[in-house]
């Protein structure tokens, strides 16, 4: 499965490898969320380093990916994305992930980075 999640170290990590769908990570996000295991505040982590096709997403995915962590802003203390230079614009406030999401985002290239915008030690 190109999609999961783990808890480490009080961060969620939900990463995302090769061909993704949305319906995938929605269903993964959702379930990580609603785990008894999740924190009810917690940083996230989502790792895009490894995500195919990102750069041809069209602004209604965009947005569509933005909504899964906006059902959860409530919940979310903070989410760092791990993504190539090329692509951080897309995950950036004034893009419609942004917007959608509705929660601070700490565009990074790597999970140090991320950990380190989002204020938690690394493990």
């Amino acid at each position: 499965m190109p999609v999961f999640t783990r808890l480490r170290d009080g961060v969620l990590e939900l990463t995302v490898d090769g061909d993704f769908t949305a319906n995938e990570v929605r269903r993964v996000a959702f379930k990580a969320f609603e785990s008894d295991n999740t924190p009810k505040s917690i940083p996230i982590l989502l790792d895009m380093s490894g995500a195919a096709g990102i750069a041809k997403m069209s602004t209604e995915e965009m947005e569509a990916a933005g909504a899964i962590f906006g059902a959860y802003r409530d919940r979310i203390a903070g989410l760092g994305v791990v993504a190539s230079a090329d692509v951080h614009a897309m995950f950036g406030a004034d893009g419609g992930f942004g917007r959608e999401a509705g929660v601070t985002i700490h565009t990074c290239h790597s999970h140090a980075e991320a950990r380190q915008a989002l204020g938690v030690a690394q493990p």
